[in-house]
C-alpha cells in the first residue's frame, strides 16, 4: 500500500470514529476467570472483589489513579491484559516470583506518571521482569501514564497493522512485539502522538482505532470483537 494510501485510511478510520460519537472500548467479561485469580493470589482476593465483572479501561485507569499498593494495580492491568485466557494468573504468578518485580514496577510507575513513557520503555528493556514480554509491558506502562502523554499499547494486533498497511514511518524497523525493541517503540509513540494530534484526539484513542480495526481484518475470535 502506498503512503498516500494508508495515510488516506488513517484518516478515513479517525474521522469515521468521531463521527460515530468517539465511541469507548466496552468491558468484558472476566467473571468466569475470577476464580483462577483468586486461587493464584489468594492475598488480594479482597482487591479483586472490588473489580467489577465487566472490567473496561475506564475502571483500570481509576486503580491508577489510587493510591494504593504497586502489586494491586499490576494485577488488575493483568486482569484487564489478559482477558478471558485462562493461562493468565499463571502467567503472571511467575513473573511476581521475581524478587525485585515491585522496585522495577515501581520505577515504571513513576517514570510513566511523570510523562516519561519512552524512558519508562527503556528502563523496562534494561531491567526486564520474566516472563513479562514488551507486549503486556506496554499494557501495564499505558495506565502508568497520562492520557494527554500516552503510552500506546503496542501488541501483536498493531504490529501487525502497521506491516500490513506498510506505515512508511516504520520502513527501515523491525516491527513486532515479540521482542524489545526502542527504535520502534518510539517510532510508534512519537507517530501516534502526531496523529492523534492533527486529529485533535489523545493517544490511546488513535491506538485503539487501529486495535479495532486491525481485530476486524486480522482476528474473529478476539474478546474485543464489536466493542
Amino acid at each position: 500500500m502506498s503512503k498516500i494510501d494508508s495515510a488516506t485510511h488513517v484518516d478515513r478510520l479517525v474521522l469515521d470514529w468521531i463521527e460515530s460519537g468517539r465511541t469507548e472500548q466496552n468491558g468484558f467479561d472476566w467473571s468466569k476467570g475470577r476464580q483462577r485469580w483468586n486461587e493464584a493470589f489468594p492475598k488480594y482476593k479482597s482487591h479483586f472483589s472490588k473489580i467489577p465483572d465487566l472490567i473496561d479501561r475506564n475502571f483500570v485507569r481509576g486503580i491508577f489513579e489510587e493510591k494504593i499498593d504497586i502489586t494491586s494495580k499490576f494485577l488488575t492491568s493483568m486482569v484487564w491484559g489478559y482477558g478471558d485466557r485462562g493461562y493468565g494468573p499463571y502467567r503472571v504468578s511467575k513473573m511476581m516470583q521475581q524478587s525485585n518485580y515491585k522496585t522495577i514496577l515501581s520505577n515504571v510507575l513513576e517514570l510513566s506518571s511523570s510523562g516519561r513513557p519512552l524512558e519508562a520503555y527503556k528502563y523496562f528493556e534494561q531491567n526486564r521482569v520474566k516472563n513479562l514480554g514488551p507486549s503486556f509491558s506496554t499494557k501495564f506502562m499505558f495506565f502508568c501514564t497520562p492520557r494527554e502523554v500516552g503510552a500506546p499499547i503496542f501488541d501483536s494486533y498493531i504490529a501487525k497493522w502497521i506491516s500490513h498497511f506498510e506505515i512508511e514511518e516504520f520502513s527501515k524497523l523491525s516491527v513486532t512485539s515479540e521482542r524489545w525493541n526502542f527504535k520502534t517503540y518510539s517510532q510508534y509513540w512519537h507517530w501516534s502522538k502526531e496523529v492523534s494530534s492533527q486529529h485533535n484526539i489523545l493517544p490511546d484513542e488513535f491506538e485503539l482505532i487501529i486495535f479495532r480495526d486491525a481485530e476486524y481484518l486480522f482476528s474473529k475470535n478476539s474478546l474485543w470483537i464489536g466493542k
